[in-house]
């Protein structure tokens, strides 16, 4: 049992450390404010706790989330805005909690949830966090169940605001019966303040924490640090521009994007989510422009950024389809195919190599055995039994032939998909993909 526990304690371990360092923020810290390491950085945006009917109270700014969280008897919810810091602040609290579990054996062990990943709704939440464990963490079912019942195991949930209202109100009825029936000494559940208001059900926890947006001090302090002292005299008389930075998402994208951005462009856009757009686009422009330590392609090897764009957008696009969060190589799919001639190629590929297969193998061992006219029989017979049962580990390797051929992705695609993360499109959590923010999948989809 120790040795899951230890197992587990460092995979959540690994995995937050990739989250934190793949973040926008810390992009900031090591691009801008290189003498400051980021863990040493105050949070920008305020924290106000809400308790039961009480009056709501803020937090200052040197207490941390860890203290919140002990203080509210680990049982939180977070609330903000989309990009508002709620990811952020669930990642730094799961970095102080592993640190205070590797020193005491007693204290639960932090599990990170998406409840985006949510599929079988008809099962019950306890069924699908055991499932979660084996599948991101590779912990056996049976030690995860007693892990449940002995309330070993602390979950920090986040996505609620990912699902449709229907299911928001599903999910958290289900970790209220959660609560009840496994008693957890500790649960934190993240949400934006739009998707939690709306739902009838109320989350059974100590308190809330309401993640503020920036205010114009807060706004003009971080980009003063960031080194951008230039920005902020271009967008401090700018209303629309400076409520946009209000969100630290955005703020940070700014920071880093600000010589992609052409300011009398940015003014001239009427709508939010028309700025949002420009800033998105601003941001991929730099992302893809700029150097990078990693080194996944030659000198001049590099994807051209149209094609990066294309690729990441056809990727968002299935991955929306399929409404999933997370992408793995081995799970690509042949529904992702299009139906326009894609589907067809394929399958006559894979027929034809199966009957090809087959048929010399049955025959070759046929005439070998028996004499040149039953090894042409056998061979006939093995070719028609490759047309109908295929040929097992072909497949993967011909929808990757299909969807290279047509332009959706790169030969060596796990190479992009690395690439694309040290550029901050994507994050990279093992063998595991997604985009760098919810925000930024939903661009590329719209692409």
């Amino acid at each position: 049992m120790q040795r899951n526990r230890n197992k587990l304690l460092n995979t959540v371990k690994r995995e937050v450390l990739q989250l934190r360092s793949q973040s926008l923020h810390n992009a900031v810290i090591i691009n801008l404010v290189r003498q400051q390491p980021p863990q040493q950085l105050k949070r920008s945006w305020d924290l106000e706790v809400k308790v039961g009917k009480r009056p709501i109270f803020q937090i200052p700014p040197k207490v941390n989330i860890m203290q919140v969280f002990d203080r509210m008897k680990g049982k939180l919810l977070l609330l903000g805005n989309p990009g508002g810091g709620k990811t952020t602040t669930l990642l730094e609290l799961a970095r102080r909690l592993v640190i205070r579990t590797e020193k005491d054996t007693n204290t639960p062990i932090p599990v990170l949830l998406d409840l985006s990943k949510w599929k079988n709704h008809n099962q019950e939440i306890s069924d699908w966090l055991v499932e979660q464990l084996k599948f991101k963490y590779n912990i056996p079912k049976k030690v995860t169940r007693e892990w449940l019942e002995n309330q070993q195991l602390l979950p920090l949930i986040d996505g609620l605001d990912r699902v449709s209202p229907e299911l928001s109100e599903h999910y958290l009825e289900s970790i209220n019966k959660f609560s009840i029936d496994f008693q957890p000494k500790h649960l934190v559940v993240c949400s934006s303040f739009t998707t939690y208001k709306n739902c009838h059900n109320k989350l059974r926890v100590n308190a809330a924490v309401l993640l503020q947006p920036l205010t114009n001090s807060q706004i003009k302090d971080y980009l003063f640090v960031a080194r951008s002292r230039e920005l902020w005299n271009y967008i401090e008389e700018e209303p629309e521009l400076l409520n946009l930075a209000k969100t630290p998402l955005m703020l940070s994208m700014m920071t880093l994007a600000y010589e992609e951005i052409l300011i009398a462009a940015w003014r001239r856009i009427t709508s939010k989510e028309g700025r949002e757009k420009y800033l998105l686009n601003a941001y991929i422009r730099y992302q893809l422009g700029g150097e990078t330590n990693y080194k996944w392609y030659s000198r001049n090897q590099e994807p051209l950024p149209e094609q990066t764009r294309r690729w990441l957008a056809w990727l968002a696009k299935q991955m929306a389809a399929e409404n999933i969060q997370e992408f793995r190589i081995e799970k690509l799919q042949s529904s992702w195919l299009d139906a326009n001639g894609e589907v067809q190629t394929y399958q006559l590929i894979i027929n034809l190599i199966s009957v090809l297969f087959w048929g010399f193998t049955f025959g070759f061992i046929f005439t070998l055995v028996w004499k040149l006219k039953a090894g042409l029989i056998s061979g006939a017979i093995g070719g028609l039994i490759g047309g109908r049962f295929g040929l097992p580990g072909v497949k993967n390797l011909v929808l990757r032939i299909v969807l290279f051929s047509n332009g959706h992705i790169p030969w060596n695609y796990r190479r992009f998909l690395n690439y694309a993360s040290s550029r901050l499109l994507l994050q990279r959590i093992g063998d595991r993909y997604q985009f760098i923010h919810h925000l930024l999948y939903k661009h590329f989809t719209e692409m």
